[in-house]
C-alpha cells in the first residue's frame, strides 16, 4: 500500500477524489435555497379558490343567549373569474360529521343564516365548488343577562397553524379561554408561547395540547397564567390545521362587565397598524407585544380624522425583551376614530381594547395588513350605526366600498379617497337584518375595519352592543408556484 501511495500519479488522483467528495458533501450539507418559482415565471399565477372550510366558534353557556351565524358567497367584482363547475351549495353544520346541517349557502350574493339557538355550539363553513371564493360568516351571540351579557361578534376564521393574539389575560377580572378547532379527520397538536409584563412564561400545560379531530380543545388562561395581566399568545400547531379564537369575559367587582372574542393580530413586524379604533367615550388600551430577545424601542403614530400626529409623552416606548406593554390612549384620541403605526426597531405585534364609556361591554381589534384585494365581511343586526374606518397610514390611498342587503341588493356604493395619514370614517345606519361589506383598496395602502358602540344615551332596558371587525383580504384567489423540492428539511 505504501509503494501505491508513493506513485504521484496514483496520490493526485487520490486528491482529485478527496475534493470531489468533499464539494457534493458541501452541497447536501449547505443546500442551496429550494426553487419556489417554476423556471421562466416571473409572477406567481394565480388559481381561483374552489374549495372552502371556515370555523366559527361559539360562546360557553351563561345568561339567557341568542346565538346564530350568517355567512355569504359575496358578489365579486365585475370581470373577476370563478371556478369551472356547478355551484354546489355550501354548508353551514356542527363539527360532528352525523351532524344535520344548520344552513346552506345556496346562490352567491345571499346571506344564508342559521336559526338562532340558546345552546350555542361551533360551526363549520364548507364545502367544494365555484361558490367557495371570497366566502365570509361572522358568529354573533347577545345576551340581556349574566356573565355573558353584551354582545360577542366574530368573523369565522381560516383554519392555519400560526396565530398572535395580544391583550389576553390571566388575572382574576378574567376569563380568557383560548379555544382551538381542529376541522379536519386527523388529531391536530397544538403549543402557546406566553409573553408577559415580566417576559416570556415557561407554562408547560401550554404545550402539547392535542385538538381532537372534528373537535375543540380550549386552555383557561386563568389556570396556566394565573394572575397575569397584559400577556400575548403566540399560537403554533406542530402537526395539522387548527383555528384559534380567543374568548374573553370581563367583571367588575361581582358585575359582569362584558364578553367578546378578541380578534387575532398580525405577525411581528418592525412596523404594525391597529385599524379602526372606535370614536366616542370609554378606554381605548393599546398593547404591545416584543417577543424578542432584545429590548424594543417603539415609537407611536395617530392616525385620525385630521391626519397623523405623535402623542405627547409618548413618542418613543420602551419594551423589554419578550414582554408586552399596555397604555391608556384615550386621553389622547379624544374620542376620534383614529388607527395607530407602531414603529419598532424589532418586530412587534399589538392590538386596541375599546371599552364602551358605561364600562358595561367591550371589543378588540388587533393589528392588521393593507388590503391587496377586496375584503368582505357579515354584519349581523345592529340597533345603532356601525363605523367603517379606513386609515391611509402612508400616502393617500383609495378604496371602493358596497354595502349590500341580504338578497345582494346594493345599500349604498361609493369611491372614497382618504387624504395620506388620516383616518376617514363612513357611517351605515342600523340594520334590522344582516347586511355584507366589501372593501376594495384601488390605490396606496390602507387598513380598515368596522366598529359598533351604543348610544351616547342609551335607553334603560339597552343591552350594549360593542363590537369590532378587522378588514382582512378575502381569499378568493390562491397564489400558485412551480417549485422544487427543499432538501433541506431532510437534514434538520
Amino acid at each position: 500500500m505504501r509503494r501505491l501511495f508513493s506513485d504521484a500519479r496514483v496520490r493526485l488522483g487520490a486528491c482529485v477524489l478527496a475534493m470531489g467528495a468533499a464539494a457534493g458533501l458541501g452541497v447536501v450539507t449547505h443546500a442551496k435555497e429550494p426553487v419556489v418559482r417554476a423556471e421562466g415565471v416571473d409572477e406567481p399565477t394565480r388559481t381561483v379558490v374552489n374549495r372552502t372550510s371556515l370555523s366559527c366558534p361559539a360562546l360557553a353557556g351563561g345568561g339567557k343567549l341568542s346565538s346564530h351565524t350568517n355567512a355569504v358567497s359575496p358578489t365579486l367584482p365585475e370581470g373577476t373569474p370563478t371556478a369551472a363547475g356547478k355551484e354546489t351549495p355550501l354548508t353551514i353544520a356542527p363539527l360532528p360529521e352525523t351532524a344535520a346541517p344548520a344552513g346552506s349557502l345556496l346562490a352567491r350574493g345571499k346571506i344564508a343564516s342559521t336559526a338562532p339557538v340558546a345552546k350555542p355550539a361551533p360551526l363549520m363553513i364548507h364545502g367544494v365548488g365555484p361558490l367557495s371564493a371570497g366566502t365570509v360568516g361572522t358568529s354573533t351571540t347577545t345576551s340581556t343577562e349574566g356573565v355573558n351579557r353584551g354582545m360577542a361578534s366574530t368573523p369565522c376564521q381560516l383554519p392555519g397553524s400560526d396565530f398572535w393574539f395580544v391583550g389576553a389575560s390571566g388575572a382574576s377580572d378574567r376569563r380568557d379561554v383560548l379555544v382551538l378547532t381542529n376541522l379536519d379527520s386527523i388529531n391536530a397538536e397544538v403549543s402557546v408561547t406566553v409573553y408577559a409584563r415580566s417576559g416570556p412564561q415557561d407554562l408547560p400545560n401550554a404545550r402539547g395540547i392535542v385538538v381532537p379531530a372534528r373537535g375543540t380543545s380550549e386552555l383557561y388562561l386563568g389556570l396556566v397564567a394565573r394572575n397575569l395581566r397584559d400577556i400575548a399568545l403566540h399560537v403554533q400547531s406542530n402537526g395539522g390545521r387548527v383555528a384559534a379564537a380567543l374568548r374573553d369575559n370581563a367583571t367588575k367587582g361581582s358585575e359582569p362587565a362584558g364578553v367578546d372574542w378578541l380578534n387575532p393580530s398580525a405577525p411581528p413586524a418592525k412596523k404594525v397598524f391597529v385599524p379602526a379604533a372606535a370614536p366616542g367615550a370609554g378606554l381605548r388600551i393599546l398593547s404591545v407585544a416584543n417577543p424578542s430577545d432584545l429590548q424594543v424601542t417603539a415609537s407611536l403614530t395617530v392616525h385620525g380624522p385630521n391626519g397623523p400626529f405623535r402623542p405627547a409623552g409618548l413618542e418613543t416606548v420602551a419594551i423589554p425583551a419578550g414582554s408586552v406593554k399596555s397604555l391608556r390612549l384615550d386621553p389622547v384620541l379624544h374620542g376620534d376614530p383614529s388607527a395607530i403605526t407602531v414603529s419598532a426597531d424589532q418586530p412587534v405585534t399589538a392590538s386596541m381594547r375599546m371599552v364602551d364609556a358605561s364600562g358595561s361591554d367591550f371589543a378588540s381589534v388587533g393589528s392588521a395588513e393593507p388590503l391587496t384585494g377586496p375584503a368582505y365581511l357579515v354584519l349581523p343586526a345592529h340597533k345603532q350605526p356601525a363605523i367603517l374606518q379606513v386609515t391611509a397610514p402612508g400616502k393617500t390611498g383609495s378604496v371602493k366600498f358596497e354595502l349590500r342587503d341580504a338578497l345582494g341588493r346594493v345599500l349604498d356604493t361609493r369611491a372614497l379617497d382618504v387624504i395620506a395619514g388620516a383616518t376617514s370614517q363612513i357611517s351605515f345606519k342600523a340594520q334590522p337584518r344582516a347586511t355584507y361589506l366589501m372593501v376594495e383598496q384601488t390605490r396606496g395602502m390602507v387598513v380598515a375595519g368596522v366598529t359598533l358602540m351604543p348610544a351616547a344615551e342609551p335607553d334603560e332596558d339597552d343591552v350594549a352592543q360593542v363590537a369590532a371587525w378587522p378588514l382582512t383580504t378575502s381569499l378568493v384567489f390562491r397564489a400558485q408556484l412551480g417549485a422544487q423540492p427543499d432538501v433541506r428539511s431532510a437534514l434538520r
